[in-house]
């Protein structure tokens, strides 16, 4: 099996974003597994696919993006650990596409849940991802998180909801330490 890479374009604006996707998308076979919206009008896609393939995909990309709009940056990297996936579900919607009616339907921005705010009973797409792992992988995260209440054999004879529970509590207290450093 041939390894994975992972490919990163980062525009200034909605449309060289849009264009850089699209010739990504077309030139290669390569998969859109993520994109993000960043304030001041950044945003970053993410393809996944082999390593040429993801290579020329971003070349494309970055090319097309420049012609439209403004290229902040391009990068590919070639076999990211396992664990980058984490943070690319973690990061931004997580979904490619928030709204299957397409563009322009339903909220226009899926970061902004509205009135009413997110649904508490509605998993979020870090739990959605911590809830689609094993025990063991779960496990062996714990153990790289730092924070975490639990250490030890405490996590070896932890169950999966333990688990996932101990772990959104570190991420969520590691996210409001970074916001009262700000």
């Amino acid at each position: 099996m041939k390894q994975q890479a992972l490919g990163l374009i980062e525009t200034y604006g909605l449309v060289a974003a849009i264009e850089a996707a699209d010739v990504a998308l077309k030139t290669a076979a390569v998969e859109l597994v993520n994109y993000e919206k960043v304030t001041g009008g950044l945003l970053t896609i993410a393809v996944t696919g082999e390593v040429a393939a993801v290579q020329a995909a971003v070349a494309a990309g970055s090319a097309a993006a420049a012609k439209v709009g403004e290229l902040v940056s391009h990068h590919v990297i070639p076999r990211p650990l396992a664990d980058m996936e984490i943070m690319l579900r973690s990061r931004g919607t997580g979904d490619p596409d928030p709204d299957p009616t397409g563009p322009g339907g339903g909220n226009p921005d899926p970061a902004d849940p509205g009135e009413d705010g997110p649904d508490p009973d509605e998993p979020q797409p870090l739990e959605k991802h911590l809830e689609s792992m094993g025990v063991q992988e779960l496990r062996r995260l714990a153990r790289k998180t730092g924070g975490i209440a639990i250490k030890g054999r405490q996590i070896s004879k932890a169950n999966k909801e333990v688990l996932i529970t101990e772990i959104l509590r570190a991420k969520n207290k590691q996210q409001g330490n970074d916001r009262n450093e700000v």
